[in-house]
């Protein structure tokens, strides 16, 4: 049974986070959910996968793919569905109170950083 049977972990437009990646370097990274890319076979994984067109959310973020033994590094590009979970909130959930919470957090992790410099 292939994966189109179950609901996805993610939507055009959320900011999700890549897992059960076979490349460590994969790892954590947050991404932008750009576009479907459809049912492909992935390394890996027996079957076919629902995957969706990324980009990294972050400046110094990349994606990491082998092709024949050799180690590319991109900006954007296909990421299965089950290697992701979404981070933006559900639709429906005021995304102003998420970017609010964003910020706070932000804000507490640069006062941490001042408070360890005295």
């Amino acid at each position: 049974m292939n994966e189109g049977m179950n609901k996805l972990n993610c939507s055009v437009g959320d900011l999700a986070i890549t897992v059960d990646s076979r490349l460590p370097e994969n790892l954590g990274n947050i991404v932008r959910i750009v576009s479907a890319d459809g049912f492909q076979e992935w390394p890996g994984f027996k079957g076919s996968l629902f995957t969706w067109n990324v980009e990294i959310a972050s400046e110094t973020g990349l994606l990491h793919y082998r092709f024949d033994q050799v180690l590319k590094t991109v900006k954007s590009g296909p990421v299965p569905d089950r290697c992701l979970r979404r981070l933006t909130p559900p639709k429906g959930y005021l995304m102003d109170e998420f970017l609010e919470a964003e910020q706070l957090q932000i804000d507490f992790h640069e006062q941490d950083c001042l408070e360890g410099v005295e």
